[in-house]
């Protein structure tokens, strides 16, 4: 961020505190003297975060507060809980939560609503690299690709799919477990981009495969590795190699993968927002980004790559299919319900 960027984030931030009627506290997060800010933040001492992630984040969570001794405290929930919660507690004047981390296509939505404030400038924010860079609003932290995850005991090699058509095989007619496209989530991402890129007719023709819907993601990818069913559709990569050592086999579709940018926003009015602006520039921080590329998920930061293990740099390499288009979530999400019925 050059050094007009950077005093157009301040004035844009200072803006924000004074029509949100801030205390003294959290207007003080706008200094551009970051020591001041580190302080500020260790004495809020904790920040919460409201998480779409489903137990993600911990690990870099924990090298935070090893780092500035600030304790870190998630709620998890889906997207679609997630910004009904928010709306309901912002219009009730009720700021419970310091950060919003949900994907690219909900923090867009939200932030359009008006329910995140300014951050202000980020020491870590010049390393991001170009397509990622923050809006002075949100920022992006990192990226989830999507396949598809087989039972290696209940998929034969001759059947195995290779390419999103080939789940419209008759061999995997109800024998399909997927997340539910129906409300934001993964499910839907790679309903809109697969019904965007592909067709929607690609999608009228999934619907008759009779598949099993949950949204439950912790639980997905465990059904099938226990062999209820032979395919879970979409299958996080990360989420795979927790799985791998299990009979289950990761599949890349020859189109090209499906992704969502997972964001990180400040919310209105966030009680701790020293704290909060701290842990964004953290989540930027090389180390913070590393332990994503780790554990197979893409970064937002110049160089971080380079230095995760090699299968795992290569499978992040992966040709991309699209992610969701944030203008036209609700389109999708009325042919997700006219296609396999109401949520």
């Amino acid at each position: 961020m050059n050094a007009h960027d950077q005093h157009v984030s301040r004035r844009a931030f200072a803006a924000g505190v004074a029509a949100a009627g801030l205390s003294g506290s959290i207007a003080s997060a706008q200094t551009s003297d970051w020591n001041a800010i580190v302080a500020a933040a260790k004495s809020e001492g904790v920040v919460t975060v409201y998480n779409t992630g489903l137990g993600l984040h911990r690990d870099v969570a924990a090298a935070f507060t090893a780092r500035y001794g600030v304790k870190v405290e998630f709620l998890d929930m889906r997207a679609s809980e997630l910004r009904e919660r928010v709306r309901i507690e912002q219009s009730a004047r009720r700021y419970l939560a310091d950060l919003c981390l949900n994907g690219s296509t909900g923090a867009i939505a939200m932030d359009r609503a008006g329910q995140f404030m300014p951050h202000g400038a980020l020491p870590n924010a010049p390393g991001v690299i170009e397509e990622f860079r923050g809006n002075g609003t949100r920022i992006s932290i990192f990226q989830n690709l999507f396949g598809y995850m087989i039972n290696t005991g209940l998929v034969p090699p001759d059947r195995e799919p290779k390419s999103y058509r080939d789940l419209l095989d008759p061999f995997f007619r109800d024998r399909i477990l997927a997340d539910d496209p129906r409300a934001p989530g993964e499910g839907f991402a790679t309903f809109a981009v697969t019904a965007e890129r592909l067709g929607i007719d690609y999608q009228r023709l999934l619907g008759r495969q009779n598949l099993t819907f949950t949204r439950n993601l912790l639980e997905g990818g465990m059904r099938v590795a226990r062999g209820e069913y032979a395919v879970y559709f979409p299958q996080k990569y990360p989420d795979y190699l927790l799985l791998k050592s299990l009979p289950v086999k990761f599949v890349w579709p020859t189109e090209g993968a499906v992704y969502q940018t997972f964001m990180l926003a400040m919310l209105r009015n966030a009680p701790h927002a020293n704290a909060a602006r701290l842990l964004l520039n953290f989540f930027l921080d090389p180390e913070a980004q590393l332990i994503y590329a780790r554990t197979g998920r893409g970064v937002t930061v110049n160089g971080v790559l380079n230095r995760a293990p090699a299968d795992i740099a290569a499978a992040l390499s992966v040709k991309r299919l699209g992610t969701a288009d944030a203008d036209r979530e609700y389109e999708f999400l009325r042919l997700a319900k006219e296609i396999y019925g109401p949520a």
